[in-house]
């Protein structure tokens, strides 16, 4: 077969549909995140270098467009551009929205808590049955004050869907979106979803630029392939994407090696390092079942300790996100925390990541402050 049928074979054959894989749920021996498949893409690294971006993958057919249906192409809404300029200035911290709630009062506190960040990213998580949309989480954050990234998964929603979910998302004036391929429901808590997989990440980003907004995505440089792993995320720049946000990877080596190798790629987009924020040794456990996470070995040990509370987590945290700033290629970090069994409002997650991100920023202007005095 040819290298286009050989790739058209692995996206049939895997359970997400993917065109651009492999997703970032591959194991360490190749493993799908579904159980008892094999990653189709992984499984023929060599072949992924044949991956180029076409823009057909996202053109809506021709009766879409003659009667008006297709996702209009927009100009640059003004908080894209705005976000667009703080990611270039640098010194970015973004963090995840820990709470798992319907109650809006909840989700309005949370976004008052962390609005002095440079946004906050409100994703699907999976396994929930309860959970609101992207655009009604944008609406109650953006209420509290909050710059907001919406998460936008494949896994839920079809084309038309999608293109819904972003064309509302960019009318109420929201920064951008992180678009997600999705965890697929086999490897969740809610197996009897029936997932939809009509788009990946990275024709979700192409179509999100087309509406105006900012787009960031996501890539896991500990998954396998890892060498494809910087290219993969240099395609996805190519479709559309202006940030990429890696996933919990391991240690700052893993991470200055990936971006050494994207920055002689065609498309170095700037990154965020994602930092996980473990107020307990529960939370270190649940946040490391997840499918394709790898935290960082000195993290974990501050967390498992027990004794020290989640002031622990928050300074071993915000001493790994100054390591991390100092990586060539690295414009911020993100801050990951996941809800203690104990935390049932889930607003202490949300202070940890409040605090730790204090924490980043108290250090970087005494940083400052000590190389102006040497300058002088």
């Amino acid at each position: 077969m040819t290298s286009l049928q050989l790739l058209r074979d692995a996206t049939r054959r895997c359970p997400k549909r993917m065109v651009y894989g492999p997703c970032g749920g591959v194991s360490g021996d190749g493993g799908c995140e579904v159980p008892g498949f094999r990653c189709s893409f992984a499984e023929n690294p060599a072949l992924l270098r044949e991956l180029e971006f076409s823009a057909a993958d996202v053109q809506a057919p021709e009766s879409a467009r003659e009667s008006s249906d297709a996702l209009a192409t927009s100009p640059r809404r003004a908080a894209a551009a705005a976000l667009g300029d703080l990611i270039g200035a640098g010194g970015v911290i973004t963090a995840d929205l820990p709470v798992r709630t319907t109650d809006p009062a909840v989700i309005v506190e949370a976004g008052a808590r962390l609005r002095e960040l440079t946004a906050v990213i409100a994703g699907e998580p999976p396994g929930l049955r309860e959970a609101f949309s992207p655009t009604h989480k944008a609406l109650l954050l953006a209420e509290a004050g909050a710059r907001v990234i919406a998460g936008v998964t494949c896994r839920d929603r079809n084309r038309v869907a999608i293109e819904g979910e972003l064309a509302a998302l960019a009318d109420l004036g929201v920064s951008g979106i992180l678009a997600v391929t999705g965890d697929h429901p086999a490897s969740t808590a809610l197996p009897d979803a029936r997932p939809v997989f009509d788009l990946d990440s990275t024709r979700v980003a192409a179509l999100a630029r087309r509406a105006g907004l900012f787009v960031a995505v996501a890539e896991q440089p500990a998954a396998p392939p890892i060498a494809y792993r910087p290219t993969r995320l240099a395609l996805k720049a190519r479709a559309g994407a202006e940030l990429g946000i890696l996933n919990l990877c391991g240690d700052i080596e893993d991470i200055a090696r990936f971006t050494a190798a994207l920055a002689t790629t065609s498309a170095p987009v700037p990154v965020l390092v994602s930092i996980p924020v473990l107020t307990s040794p529960s939370a270190a456990r649940r946040l490391a079942s997840l499918p394709g996470v790898s935290l960082p070995p000195g993290i974990v040990t501050a967390a498992m300790g027990g004794g020290h509370g989640p002031d622990a987590g928050v300074r071993a945290a915000a001493d790994w996100g100054r390591r991390a700033l100092a990586i060539p290629g690295v414009v911020g970090v993100h801050l990951s925390a996941v809800v203690d069994e104990a935390d049932a409002s889930g607003l202490a997650a949300v202070d940890a990541l409040a605090a730790t991100a204090a924490s980043i920023r108290d250090h970087r202007r005494a940083d400052a402050a000590v190389t102006a005095t040497e300058a002088c």
